[in-house]
């Protein structure tokens, strides 16, 4: 996402953007629907056994909120010790896709983290992801309720990220600022049509680099925004920048417009972790082509609402047609024969 999010901050299509020379200031006059005083103190922290109902009121009122204990001990140790061969030999200051060429001016650092490691195609690299993780029932409880107004959902990538000693803090972004309906949604009607569970599998702190969110910018009307020359994307004061540290196994549940940051990694010797699930509507494209990655073996036997969420399974969408479909009788299920 942050590759998409730098590209877009570069776009010529937007000169008064780039040319902007105030700083913060448009947000005020821009922003909140509601006065500041209306948020919690505190973000939320709810148990993975609260109802998905109570997660997605307060992912709406707050743009995020940790799911406590989301993947047990056991799981965060299978899935850490999964990945630790495969992060060892991933370049740090890069992105997850290996096709994507160099920012230039080698921005790359600066935007992925120098001492920063990402990792993709967690579908094949960990068994412990593939048939645990993504058939977690709050993964799936809360995305239904999320998703419900618009249709299906279905995994766009997963990603473990590392950030090592030293590794500075990341630009601020939201994740769904890559997708269109980010830029043109009014205000009548705002579903969530992307998030991501950022899950830590090592305990995230202010010092090794816990997650900061800007409190109350999933209600900036972007719409608007873009049209301001004053708005700079995405320039908040630092005293602004909230860090919410996690437990290993919390789960910091991010709405698509809140922004937010990885931050710098302050400690002599700690690797930070966070495996993020960026979770979007049927009706949009996902960025890792699961259903062409993956072996047939390997998915026969994975539960049906697995199958889905990785594109083996048509989608339906409230509005318009639906999606991923094989119309010919039988459709995907007797195509690919399980």
């Amino acid at each position: 996402m942050l590759a998409r999010f730098s590209q877009l901050s570069r776009t010529s299509a937007r000169p008064r953007v780039a040319q902007a020379k105030a700083k913060h200031t448009a947000i005020s006059r821009l922003s909140m629907s509601a006065p500041a005083t209306v948020y919690s103190r505190h973000f939320s922290r709810l148990n993975r056994t609260c109802s998905a109902v109570d997660v997605v009121k307060n992912l709406k009122d707050d743009g995020c909120v940790v799911i406590e204990s989301m993947l047990t001990p056991s799981q965060v140790s299978r899935l850490n010790r999964d990945l630790d061969a495969a992060l060892d030999n991933a370049p740090a200051g890069r992105p997850a896709n290996a096709n994507t060429p160099p920012l230039p001016e080698g921005a790359d650092a600066g935007i992925f983290g120098q001492n920063t490691k990402r990792l993709g195609d967690l579908v094949n690299a960990s068994a412990t992801f593939r048939e645990e993780v993504i058939d977690n029932d709050s993964l799936h409880n809360v995305s239904s309720e999320i998703f419900k107004d618009t249709g299906d959902y279905w995994l766009s990538t997963a990603q473990m990220i590392e950030m090592g000693p030293g590794s500075k803090a990341q630009p601020l972004h939201p994740d769904a600022a890559g997708w269109w309906p980010f830029w043109t949604m009014g205000d009548k009607w705002t579903p969530e049509f992307a998030v991501n569970l950022l899950i830590a599998t090592t305990d995230t702190t202010k010092m090794n680099g816990a997650t900061g969110v800007v409190r109350g910018s999933h209600r900036i009307k972007y719409s608007e925004a873009i049209d301001d020359a004053n708005f700079e994307f995405w320039r908040f004061p630092d005293d602004e920048v909230e860090q919410i540290e996690l437990k290993a196994g919390d789960c910091l549940l991010l709405g698509g417009r809140i922004v937010h940051r990885g931050e710098e990694n302050k400690t002599a010797d700690e690797f930070r972790r966070l495996l993020s699930c960026t979770v979007i509507s049927s009706a949009l494209t996902p960025e890792e082509a699961h259903p062409l990655l993956l072996k047939e073996e390997m998915v026969k036997e994975l539960p049906q609402r697995v199958k889905k969420f990785l594109g083996f399974r048509e989608l339906a969408t409230t509005i318009g047609p639906h999606v991923w479909q094989d119309h010919r009788r039988g459709g995907l299920k007797r195509r690919l024969g399980f």
